[in-house]
């Protein structure tokens, strides 16, 4: 492995962009940096962009430093790794094939190549031959919420302890449930907390309420919270926001079909007596029977995070398993008439499903 070579990426992008400028930092301390640090911008959303990046990257450690001195170039936020459209352009396809050969090559004992991106094409010819002149490191938020749950809150924890606060278990569940997992958002929180507490070191739960902001991810649960516990007027209200935030009527129902799909998988395991709830908790039976069918299917519910499968579990609760069918059958048909096309908009036809949906008229049984 080249030891004058480094890769960072991955979709946490705090964490990738820290690692790369300690890194810079280290090869090249602040006083020398104008005189021996080239900074090359790779956030390019077009082809020609692309280009011209890489040929600057490539000429960046082919020229020599300064007076003949060490000479770092930080590719910084390089994206197109990740668009195929871009990485299927015979010119790009070219350039990266000669930043590969003169890695391989190598560099001289005085020059210096940091990468980082906010992701790569693993299948691509560049990420192989990186793959064998330097030792990536990845910084990846986990797609399974059961992974990166974990991982956020044990980060925010850590984060607190260091300014010399604690967190209540319930209120650190919500504090992750409001900033998601990606770890800017969690610190600029922790951030804003710390500095609403001042000399009061425990946070609760009505502080999260309070001061935490919801981000994107947050607010899309905030939604199929209010729809699941029949809220309409907060259900029409979040939903309104999160179309003036550019979320679509067609990628909103996606999420209302997962929710039906869950509370109505979770209302069959307590008829089936596989779970039961104890307080805000839920516990599974053990059972070799439940074993062998959880463990064929692709998402164990098991594996939820218990925050998560709890509210799922409680919202199930007041219905029948006969009343969720047919609330997800509704959604299902309301879903198969945008696809299909007419006259009536799609964001009328959602907010006319939520009516349905959350009506008080009749209790669900």
């Amino acid at each position: 492995m080249a030891d004058n070579v480094y890769f960072y990426c991955g979709n946490d992008e705090y964490l990738v962009g820290l690692n790369a400028r300690k890194k810079v930092d280290q090869l090249c301390p602040e006083a020398e940096q104008s005189l021996s640090l080239e900074i090359i911008d790779g956030s390019a959303a077009k082809i020609d962009d692309a280009v011209s990046a890489i040929d600057q990257c490539v000429a960046g450690f082919r020229t020599l430093g300064l007076f003949g001195g060490k000479k770092v170039v930080w590719f910084r936020d390089v994206a197109f790794l990740k668009n195929a459209v871009i990485m299927k352009n015979t010119d790009v396809k070219r350039l990266l094939g000669e930043l590969s050969s003169d890695l391989k090559a190598g560099l001289a004992a005085d020059q210096f190549l940091v990468l980082s991106a906010p992701g790569i094409d693993k299948r691509s010819a560049f990420y192989k031959a990186l793959k064998g002149v330097v030792e990536i490191q990845e910084y990846d938020i986990p797609e399974r919420d059961y992974e990166a749950r974990p991982m956020a809150l044990k980060r925010a924890i850590s984060l607190f302890k260091r300014e010399g606060f604690t967190i209540d278990g319930n209120a650190a569940d919500l504090f992750i449930d409001r900033t998601g997992f990606e770890t800017r958002q969690i610190m600029n929180e922790v951030e804003k907390m710390v500095l609403f507490k001042g000399d009061e070191k425990t946070i609760h739960l009505n502080d999260v309420q309070l001061m935490t902001s919801a981000s994107g991810e947050a607010v899309a649960w905030d939604f199929t919270d209010a729809i699941a516990e029949r809220k309409l007027g907060d259900a029409i209200r979040i939903y309104r926001q999160l179309l003036f935030q550019k979320q679509t009527a067609i990628g909103l129902i996606i999420q209302i079909e997962s929710l039906y799909q869950n509370l109505l998988r979770f209302r069959e395991y307590m008829e089936a007596g596989w779970l039961r709830m104890n307080g805000n908790r839920i516990q599974w039976s053990q059972d070799q029977e439940i074993d062998d069918y959880f463990d064929s299917m692709p998402d164990d519910p098991r594996k939820m995070h218990w925050f998560r499968a709890g509210k799922f579990a409680n919202q199930a609760m007041p219905y029948s398993v006969n009343r969720l069918a047919a609330s997800k059958r509704l959604v299902v048909d309301t879903h198969e008439r945008m696809l299909s096309g007419g006259s009536i908009p799609h964001d009328l036809m959602l907010e006319t499903l939520l009516a349905k949906l959350c009506a008080p008229a009749q209790r669900r049984r």
